[in-house]
C-alpha cells in the first residue's frame, strides 16, 4: 500500500507533511505504515483515496484509478489569483492575506468537527 501512496505523492508533487496537514492523517501514522509497524484503517485509507482522487481498492493495490475522479493537483498561486481576481494584477501581500485567511478557515472547520 505504501508504495502506491508514495507514487501518488510523487505524481501530485506533495510531501507526506502536506498530506498529513490536508487530511488529518498524522505523519507518525504514515511512517508506521511505511515501516510496517501498523496496518491502515479503512477510515484513513478513505481520506487518502479521496485526497488523491483514487479508489480505496486502487490505494490497496487491487485495481485501477477511478476513471470518473480527477486527481487532486496542487493549486498554484497563479490559479488562486486568477480564480479570485481574474485578469486583474494583485500584489503578493494581498495573495498572502488570502492564503492566511484560507488557512484560518480550514483550521476553524477542523476545530468544529
Amino acid at each position: 500500500m505504501y508504495e502506491i501512496f508514495a507514487k501518488l505523492m510523487e505524481d501530485h508533487n506533495v510531501t507526506s507533511y502536506r498530506v498529513a496537514k490536508d487530511t488529518g492523517v498524522s505523519q507518525t501514522t504514515l511512517s508506521d505504515w511505511k515501516r510496517g509497524r501498523s496496518v491502515p484503517k479503512l477510515e484513513k485509507l478513505k481520506k487518502l483515496a479521496d485526497y488523491f482522487g483514487v479508489s480505496v481498492e486502487y490505494l490497496m493495490g487491487n485495481g485501477e484509478p477511478a476513471e470518473n475522479v480527477s486527481p487532486r493537483a496542487p493549486i498554484s498561486d497563479e490559479d488562486i489569483k486568477f480564480a479570485l481576481f481574474g485578469d486583474r494584477d494583485i500584489d503578493d501581500d494581498v495573495l498572502e492575506e488570502v492564503k492566511a485567511f484560507a488557512r484560518f478557515a480550514r483550521e476553524r472547520k477542523k476545530q468544529k468537527k
